[in-house]
């Protein structure tokens, strides 16, 4: 994608240029490269276009609208950027619900990351698809409450220094992201919760691994109070080290969704780091996610994750310049030491691999199935999930079928030829050198509606009864015409 990130307080604009494939994997480069675009803003209510500058430039792969499941394994083989105690990228693999789209914030207000089926009044407008509505249209279930929460495989810290209690970067995080949140009795940021204060029934938590003190979740603020909510992250931290950033690991969710079982698990190299049952989540009500989410891989960089805080004297803290161009010395400090020598850095992906279970009917491929439909919501509110500002028109772009620079066949894929130096795809091969296979979900949950005209369904006894009828009124008809010709004689 080539979109500003408004989200997290992100000092980085994903190019799409970002994203190659290199060495047999996934590339997400991160460098300082400054871009300058048009941002749509708020004012009193009306979107004024206004220019801004973000210093570093990055990727993001999503797979919304492509590829979605429910329940299963999710395994990715993965290399982190840059080094481990250099603080300043948030390297992230993580899933989201289908009805959300990262970092397009008119499709996550009221939505994400929602995870409740029940009615109360009180949430109702805080929850756009809620079980109170008998009715809900674009063919949701009536008295169903429905959202995207997000569920976190990775949200990796480097850096040094030792946190309280004795976290010591780097490390990462893995997390359930869901609403409703806690709204009272929260427990300090940075602090260990009382006993009975946040979650912990049934949590379970591998060697070496402690509950996430640092981040409990956030309010989603609203201009009426009424519409605002609480988002919670029940979430674990695990040290890693400099081999995390120096070569390739496996990280693994295993997510149970069958209604007796539901269970979230995550997994670094086959060893336990955090466990997630549903009776955890008795404290508030929400429930253990069943949507169809889709993938995300990406590095942000963030004023808010490993740079320095608060903002070092004499340091300006907005402009973040790595190589001394800006005239104003503030601009060339308040980053993390070494993190402009560090870049670029590169994050490796080897493989994301989904496993499920062929005898669970809950395991699911799709971003709109039979039990979860999506796709008539989108498509009622498309708006949401595109920036029209930036120049999009629909949420997703056509695929690109040939046309890449060639000199010969053999730099296009298989069936394919090189015509007039660009590469004409064959078969089911597509891409801008046709080396991608047209994909397809084996299960279509949803049909496109034909409309036509059927004749309407009359049982004999209504026909038999309508002629008797229609003979009657035809009768007193006729008797009322004849009575008027004998007056008129």
């Amino acid at each position: 994608m080539d979109k500003n990130d408004y989200t997290n307080m992100a000092l980085h604009f994903y190019h799409a240029s970002a994203v190659t494939t290199s060495g047999g994997a996934l590339n997400i480069s991160t460098s300082y490269s400054p871009t300058s675009f048009q941002s749509a803003e708020d004012d009193k209510g009306f979107v004024v276009m206004t220019k801004r500058r973000k210093p570093y430039s990055s990727g993001m792969v999503q797979g919304w609208g492509k590829f979605c499941f429910t329940g299963g394994i999710m395994e990715v083989r993965a290399k982190l950027p840059g080094a481990g105690s250099v603080g300043g990228l948030w390297p992230a693999m993580w899933l989201l619900g289908s009805l959300a789209r990262a970092t397009y914030v008119g499709s996550t207000d009221w939505i994400w990351p929602w995870s409740y089926d029940k009615c109360d009044r009180s949430l109702q407008p805080k929850q756009e698809i809620n079980a109170c509505e008998p009715e809900p249209h674009f063919g949701l279930d009536g008295y169903t409450g429905r959202g995207a929460p997000e569920i976190d495989l990775l949200e990796a810290m480097p850096g040094t220094g030792t946190m309280n209690y004795g976290l010591k970067k780097p490390y990462f995080s893995a997390s359930y992201q869901v609403a409703p949140g806690k709204p009272h009795d929260r427990p300090i940021e940075g602090k260990r919760p009382q006993p009975g204060q946040w979650y912990e029934k049934g949590l379970k938590y591998g060697r070496n691994v402690s509950m996430n003190a640092f981040f409990y979740g956030e309010e989603l603020k609203h201009k009426a109070k009424r519409d605002s909510y609480t988002a919670d992250a029940i979430s674990a931290n695990r040290p890693i080290g400099d081999e995390h950033f120096d070569d390739f690991h496996v990280y693994r969710l295993e997510w149970q969704t069958k209604p007796d079982g539901m269970l979230l698990t995550w997994y670094l190299d086959d060893e336990l780091i955090f466990e997630l049952p549903p009776e955890a989540l008795e404290l508030t009500g929400a429930k253990m996610p069943d949507e169809p989410m889709h993938i995300l891989l990406n590095t942000a960089v963030s004023s808010t994750w490993g740079f320095p805080a608060p903002c070092p004297p004499g340091c300006d803290c907005t402009c973040y310049d790595c190589i001394g161009k800006v005239a104003d010395p503030a601009c060339s400090c308040g980053m993390p030491e070494g993190l402009c020598a560090m870049l670029p850095a590169f994050y490796e992906i080897d493989y994301v691999r989904v496993y499920q279970n062929p005898d669970d009917d809950t395991h699911k491929v799709g971003c709109s199935t039979d039990t979860k439909p999506t796709a008539k919501f989108i498509a009622g509110h498309k708006e949401r999930y595109f920036d029209a500002y930036n120049g999009e028109t629909k949420p997703l772009h056509d695929q690109i079928v040939g046309g890449g620079k060639c000199k010969r066949d053999a730099d296009c894929g298989p069936e394919s030829s090189c015509e007039a130096k660009a590469c004409a795809c064959a078969g089911d091969w597509l891409g801008p050198h046709c080396r991608a296979y047209r994909g397809f979900d084996d299960v279509v949950w949803e049909h496109e509606q034909t409309l036509g005209f059927h004749a309407p369904f009359v049982p004999a006894s209504l026909g038999r009864a309508a002629v008797v009828l229609s003979t009657s009124l035809a009768a007193t008809l006729a008797y009322h015409v004849l009575k008027r010709r004998e007056g008129r004689q």
